[in-house]
């Protein structure tokens, strides 16, 4: 009778933990951030737009921010899909933020694959606007209007 209660105790052991090793989803594994480096080198190479997001690790936008918009899996699968995601420390790495002129954070950049500037803002994004953003650089719209003309347009 022991060896059977242990053999059904190791039965449900091995059945949760099977359960709770189950295949990330894309919330888990979360967006592929990239150095700005390494972003420049793969948006040669992929000639996809760059998402640029510069933040600060204390703050508290920037929390908000992933917390809201960042843990969201459908906004991760999109990102991871069809953007080069390069995450910039505004401490660490000066140049960068000097380069593109940030001194706020968080402050979103999204570079088309020429490397001309498609789309900035600044400050915490509501989720869907977010996602309103990503569509517009996807879909390249900022080649034929503003993203205010193109939100005016969306349901």
């Amino acid at each position: 009778m022991k060896g059977i209660k242990i053999i059904l105790i190791a039965l449900a052991a091995f059945v949760t933990l099977t359960h709770f090793a189950a295949p990330a989803t894309a919330a888990e594994n979360g967006v592929h951030w990239l150095t700005y480096e390494q972003g420049l080198k793969k948006q040669k190479e992929l000639k996809k737009p760059m998402l640029i997001l510069f933040h600060l690790p204390y703050c508290y936008r920037c929390k908000k921010m992933e917390r809201r918009v960042y843990k969201d899996s459908k906004v991760i699968s999109f990102i991871n899909q069809h953007f080069i995601p390069v995450e910039v420390d505004l401490d660490k790495e000066k140049p960068t933020a000097k380069l593109f002129e940030v001194d706020y954070t968080p402050t979103h950049i999204f570079i088309a694959p020429d490397g001309s500037m498609a789309l900035r803002e600044k400050d915490v994004i509501a989720k869907a606007r977010f996602e309103r953003m990503l569509e517009f650089v996807a879909e390249q719209k900022y080649k034929t209007m503003n993203f205010n003309t193109y939100e005016k347009g969306q349901p």
